[in-house]
This record gives structure tokens, C-alpha cells and sequence, in this order.
């Protein structure tokens, strides 16, 4: 239990002693009592049982009749290491519907799927319960294979803009490949480091490719060798892919967040080539149900200069402020601080005004913090959006955005006449009439000579 739970409890325990001291009936004494209990431990309860930021309930979905899951016992022993509780689900002669949902809540958090050939599948599992999963927040991991592509499934990577070889593809390559058509991929290297870190990795792979939509939420992660193509084996001449346009491995990540992983071949997370692959796998299956590469905003802040908030002083325009966000990513145990330098900000109305690059400013130990520094409000009154809208292919998105309305001067705000440097030249020119005609003036009258006027004395 951390400090912050112990203060909590040491503060409860003395207002609880408070209560009971005091000198009221005892039935309204206990009311107070229990009221007091219940709002102040049920944060207590939130601190205490403080979830993962990745769900670890996963239905793994299966064909009895192509997969053997002791073959596999290496990929799903590393995710039970990883504190994944998995179920199982195996697709036989039975069309008894897969229920991923209660009501409108996840039963599973996570969803692997191995390849299919059952067709009771498409009745059990629906393109729109697979939809609808993922639409929710469920992480899905899809595996076919030239043997096993259910309709559903195929169907469902289409939504997303993945295009797997139909069924009885295989990849070959006649410089990688052998006659049971394994490819050898002695320089096999990701192509997104937040997926798969960087690097050539010794890959073993037998199974089938995709086209990829060009769509920006697709994130690419294993190409095909130049030199390998699709074929159908039994029309050699329908050729799905060819060169680097397939794809062995690929990732979608929606705006929501949520993720899918899809690979074309089953055995490449078999025990039979886990020497090879295992990293590779763990690093893609940490990915995609959310164990890396996960970001998030431990919130912003805009104000005056002066510390003074938008409720206490309204902006105007032409205001200096300053605006700061902090950002957190989980390290697979616990939130750290997150660093980058390619993060703006942006103050928009339509069209962005400002954009702003931020630049770090304090740490905590779950949080890096960033500031734009000082600004100054464009000259130009209306509702504008301060936003940051960080999206990075395999990262998490992170959208954070708060309205604000600059309002215009107000009628004793304007600068007066003097303050206006255009105006010098208009104020000196009355000045200098008004005091040259003064000056006239009274030139005028003290410089005027007096008339003498000559009397005569008549004589008559």
C-alpha cells in the first residue's frame, strides 16, 4: 500500500474519531458514520486495486481439426508469463454461436484467432460480432494460412483495408524458399520501430501474403522479399502478389485505440521455429494487445501569464499565455515518462493560427511535462481550439483539445490616441496650430503700437 493510500486512511480515522465525539443522537450519529465510510473508502478501494493499462482476459479461437495447441505451447506459455488469462475456444462440427459480449459488456479483453477451415465457423462467429469487438476496444490478433482463412475472417481484414491471399496462396521465393515452400529470411527487418524494434532478424516463414490498403491507420511490419510472389498451387499461373508489394505481417490500429496484428502463417509461432521467430512474435504480440507503445495525456493546462486560469480572466485578444501537457507511456509494469520532441500544439479556429512546437519542461516519475513557453493571442476575436493531436503509427493517439472563446476589447481597452505611434503626427500638427496661434494672438496684441491722437484747443 503507497503513502498516498496510509495519509488517506490516517485522515479517514480522524474524522471517523470527529464524528463519534460528537455530542448528537445516535442514530443520526451512525448515519453520519456510514456516509463517511462509504465515500472516503471507495477511493481507497481504486488506489488498492489499480488495473493494468492492458486487459489480459483472452479467448483463444481454434481449429481442432488444423491446429494441435501443443505445438504452440512456447507462444502461449510466454503469454500466460505475461499475466494473460486465457481461454480456450475449439472449432469442431458444432455451430454453438461464440458469445465475446454480455449484454453490451467484453467478455475477453483480447481475441487470437487461429486459421479456420471449419464452416461452422462463419455461423458461430460473425463479421459483425468481429467488427463490433474491435470497434469496443478488444485487441485481436488474427493467423491464417493457405490451408485455414474463414470468410468471416477474411471479410473482417478487408474492413480494415488487409487484402490476405485467398486460400491454396503459398509465398515462394527460389532464392529464399525450399520445395516445402519455407522461406528463409536471414534479413528480415521491421519496418515500424514502435511495433518491432529495428533490427535484421533470422526469420523462419511458410504461409501466405497480403495487399495493403493505403490507408494511414495500416501500419506495415513484415514486407515480402523482392524475389518472392503468390501462387496458386493448383493454377500456377493466378499470381496474388509479387515482390515487395505483399506483406507477411501487418498491424491496424483505430482511432479508438484499439488494435489487430494479423500474420499469414501458422507456423511462425509454432515451437518448431521458435528460435528463430520468438522475439519477433513477442515484440508483435505485445503490440497488439496493448503491452507497449501505449501513451497517454495525464492532462493540460492553459492560463495568463500571471497563473491566472480562463474562468478567473477570460482571454482577449493579444493575451499572453502559456499552455503545458503531460505525457505518460507504459513500460509493460507501470507509467513512465514519455519523451519525443516532434509533439506540437496548436491554437486553431478553422485553420490552425499558431503551431507550436513543445518543449519539455518538468518530469515526475510517471509523467514528462511540456510547455509552448510564453505566447501572445492572434489579434483576432472568435472560438478558437488549443489542441494537441499527436498521432504516430504504432503509438498510442493521443487527442487532447479544449474550446475557449477570445473575445474582442472593450471600449475603455482600446489604446488612447497618444499611445498610437500613427497618431503623433496628427496630434503635433493640432498642437502646433493651437500653439502658433497663441503665439499670433498674443504677438499680435503686445506688439501692436498705440495710436496717439493730437488734441487742439479751439478758440472761438
Amino acid at each position: 500500500m503507497n503513502s498516498r493510500v496510509l495519509k488517506r486512511l490516517e485522515f479517514i480515522q480522524r474524522l471517523v474519531r470527529q464524528v463519534c465525539s460528537m455530542r448528537v443522537a445516535s442514530v443520526f450519529r451512525n448515519v453520519v458514520y456510514t456516509l463517511t465510510m462509504a465515500i472516503f473508502l471507495m477511493p481507497i478501494s481504486t488506489l488498492v486495486e489499480a488495473k493494468p493499462a492492458f486487459g489480459t482476459r483472452t479467448l483463444v479461437i481454434y481449429d481442432q481439426k488444423l491446429t494441435e495447441l501443443d505445438n504452440y505451447s512456447t507462444f502461449l506459455n510466454n503469454l500466460k508469463q505475461r499475466s494473460h488469462e486465457l481461454s480456450y475456444r475449439a472449432i469442431g462440427n458444432d455451430s454453438t454461436p461464440i458469445s465475446l459480449f454480455r449484454g453490451e459488456d467484453k467478455l475477453y479483453d483480447n481475441l487470437i484467432v487461429y486459421p479456420i477451415r471449419s464452416r461452422h465457423f462463419n455461423k458461430q462467429l460473425s463479421v459483425e460480432n468481429l467488427l463490433s469487438f474491435f470497434s469496443k476496444g478488444g485487441q485481436v490478433l488474427t493467423i491464417t494460412s493457405p490451408e485455414g482463412l474463414s470468410d468471416n475472417v477474411r471479410l473482417f481484414l478487408n474492413q480494415l483495408g488487409m487484402f490476405p491471399s485467398p486460400r491454396n496462396y503459398y509465398l515462394n521465393d527460389y532464392y529464399h524458399g525450399d520445395e516445402n515452400n519455407t522461406l528463409h529470411l536471414t534479413k528480415g527487418e521491421s519496418l515500424n520501430e514502435h511495433v518491432v524494434p529495428l533490427g535484421e532478424y533470422d526469420l523462419v516463414y511458410k504461409g501466405a501474403a497480403a495487399l495493403l490498403d493505403n490507408r494511414q491507420l495500416i501500419i506495415p511490419v513484415l514486407q515480402a522479399p523482392k524475389t518472392s510472389f503468390s501462387v496458386d498451387s493448383k493454377q500456377s499461373d493466378e499470381i496474388w502478389t509479387a515482390g515487395s508489394e505483399g506483406y507477411l505481417a501487418a498491424a491496424f490500429q483505430s482511432l479508438r485505440n484499439t488494435r489487430l496484428a494479423w500474420v499469414g502463417s501458422e507456423v511462425f509461432f509454432s515451437n518448431e521455429f521458435s528460435a528463430n521467430n520468438g522475439r519477433f512474435v513477442e515484440q508483435l504480440t505485445k503490440w497488439a494487445f496493448a503491452e507497449k507503445a501505449v501513451i497517454k495525456s495525464v492532462g493540460s493546462s492553459h492560463q495568463h501569464i500571471g497563473g491566472a486560469g480562463y474562468l478567473e480572466s477570460p482571454y482577449k485578444v493579444k493575451d499572453s499565455v502559456v499552455y503545458d501537457i503531460g505525457l505518460s507511456e507504459w513500460d509493460g509494469s507501470s507509467w513512465s515518462p514519455f519523451t519525443a520532441d516532434d509533439i506540437q500544439f496548436e491554437l486553431k479556429m478553422i485553420d490552425p493560427y499558431y503551431r507550436i512546437t513543445l518543449l519539455p519542461s518538468e518530469t515526475s516519475n510517471e509523467a514528462q511535462y511540456y510547455t509552448t513557453g510564453n505566447f501572445s493571442l492572434p489579434d483576432h476575436h472568435g472560438i478558437f481550439t488549443f489542441l494537441v493531436d499527436y498521432k504516430r503509427a504504432g503509438l498510442s493517439f493521443i487527442t487532447e483539445k479544449d474550446v475557449r472563446a477570445i473575445r474582442h476589447l472593450a471600449n475603455d481597452e482600446y489604446l488612447r490616441s497618444w499611445d498610437i505611434t500613427n497618431s503623433w503626427v496628427y496630434l503635433t500638427s493640432i498642437y502646433s496650430v493651437i500653439t502658433v496661434w497663441v503665439l499670433f494672438v498674443g504677438l499680435y496684441l503686445s506688439l501692436r503700437k498705440p495710436k496717439t491722437v493730437e488734441t487742439e484747443k479751439k478758440n472761438n
